[in-house]
């Protein structure tokens, strides 16, 4: 499965120089967060784009900027866990397929400025932060980029 995995730029800078992290958190598509937002098998893109934006929300509200890597692993479903939180083991950084960062720190500073320090779900319910999500995608980057995401 993949999951989505929100960091901080410390996080991230200690799991490429160790090769291993174990995640507070981690997002996949789940039957949980597909039965919350409607997604049906045939929407796995569409479901793994919300799942971005979750864990990239949620990388803000802990570290005040949006930064995910995407990473192939196991992951177990928390029960009940409506946007799709997963637990997940060590990983090694070598499962990581790609980091998603915010264009730039306005941006994330705009969006830090949206979410004012609330929850994870009072901030997804925004309609002001639903508008920011959309019109501000994170930019792809590979795995040998993570220096360039820690500065």
């Amino acid at each position: 499965m993949l999951v989505f995995v929100p960091l901080t730029a410390p996080e991230l800078a200690g799991w490429a120089d160790s090769g291993r992290h174990r995640p507070s958190a981690g997002y996949a598509v789940t039957p949980s967060l597909r039965s919350t937002f409607g997604f049906d098998p045939a929407d796995d893109e569409d479901a793994e784009h919300t799942v971005l934006h979750i864990a990239g929300l949620a990388s803000l509200l802990r570290g005040g900027r949006r930064l995910v890597a995407v990473v192939e692993a196991s992951g177990t479903p928390v029960a009940g866990a409506e946007f799709g939180e997963v637990s997940v083991g060590v990983l090694g950084f070598d499962a990581v397929t790609a980091l998603f960062a915010d264009e730039s720190p306005a941006s994330a500073e705009a969006l830090a400025a949206l979410v004012g320090g609330r929850t994870l779900d009072v901030a997804w319910d925004d309609p002001a932060v639903a508008e920011f999500l959309a019109a501000n995608e994170l930019l792809w980057h590979g795995p040998t980029e993570w220096k360039s995401l820690v500065v």
